[in-house]
């Protein structure tokens, strides 16, 4: 008989002593036997890591917890995450895990399936693979605001030039997602799930899952125009994106996205990269405003994108 794969979570934490017994709790409460949580905390000034220390302590196989040394200090995100991956052990599969949601008991279970699966079709050598569920988003007063929509067809580079359809905490990923998107190279600071989702849509397989796996808790101070209505989203987009910096920062991972993977990158992979990472001239701006792709899930996501290609701004 077969050993279970092993399932790394990993896991940062930071001042999180308000939920993290919560959803410590819920990573041990897991059906699937065989996964091991590392820890990595990020300079916490609260009782975070005496409330890791209870946990250590109390684990054991099959459901043991590591915390690892903080040596470096205050990381970052994501930062902080690609550290972990680096110092934990090998494992078949990984799951990234933010410090304040609540994990269904089936969400684990559920990843390894699909990602068995998947490697049972190509038994070859393995992929970049990437795994991810819907979630639930709630308030931290406990308030459901919405379901995270399902996935449709293919994801493709496309889908994940401008947009990321799941969030960290959503993804398992293989080996060889770690060794080729984390290990062997430098991700440098783009967050952890864009680049894993990018680097999958690449060089292996994406593999969405309709099911919804989680609750993830917006706090207050951090309900964002993805929990709101067309109009305030569109407002949001037109504040942050046009007025502030956050899509010049894209195009920026994009273009180290590029350069950092060159020639491995095939031709139509190449051409839909230099055509959103060059200088903008004229000419691009319109080609990108005319792109027949949709960038985007949402109409006014996809309206204000189209916007910044018009006015130049990306």
């Amino acid at each position: 008989m077969h050993a279970m794969p092993a399932v790394n979570i990993i896991l940062s934490t930071y001042n999180g002593s308000k939920h993290i017994r919560r959803q410590l709790d819920s990573l041990l409460s897991q059906t699937y036997p065989n996964l091991a949580v590392y820890i990595r905390d990020d300079g916490s000034q609260d009782g975070t890591v005496g409330i890791l220390k209870e946990y250590v302590a109390r684990s054991k196989a099959g459901r043991e917890i590591i915390l690892l040394g903080s040596h470096g200090g205050n990381l970052g995100c994501p930062a902080s995450f690609y550290q972990i991956l680096r110092e934990c052990k090998a494992a078949d599969y990984y799951a990234f895990c933010d410090q304040d949601d609540i994990w269904y008991p089936d969400k684990i279970k559920w990843a390894v399936e699909r990602l068995q699966e998947n490697r049972e079709r190509a038994p070859g050598r393995q992929r970049p693979c990437v795994y991810f569920s819907a979630c639930d988003y709630y308030t931290d007063e406990g308030e459901f605001l919405r379901r995270s929509p399902a996935w449709e067809g293919e994801v493709t580079l496309t889908d994940v030039l401008y947009y990321t359809p799941a969030s960290g905490f959503l993804l398992v990923f293989n080996e060889a997602a770690r060794q080729e998107l984390v290990l062997k190279v430098d991700p440098g600071s783009e967050l952890h799930d864009r680049w894993l989702l990018r680097g999958a849509a690449c060089f292996g397989s994406i593999l969405p899952d309709p099911r919804c796996s989680a609750a993830h808790i917006r706090h207050s101070e951090a309900v964002t125009a993805e929990d709101s209505s067309n109009s305030n989203l569109i407002r949001s987009f037109l504040q942050n994106e046009i007025g502030g910096t956050a899509m010049t920062d894209s195009k920026k991972h994009l273009a180290y996205f590029q350069r950092t993977f060159g020639n491995r990158l095939m031709k139509p992979q190449q051409k839909a990269l230099s055509l959103f990472t060059a200088p903008n001239s004229l000419q691009r701006q319109l080609r990108k405003l005319f792109y027949p792709k949709r960038l985007r899930a949402r109409l006014a996501g996809e309206a204000a994108i189209r916007i910044l290609f018009l006015i130049g701004k990306i």
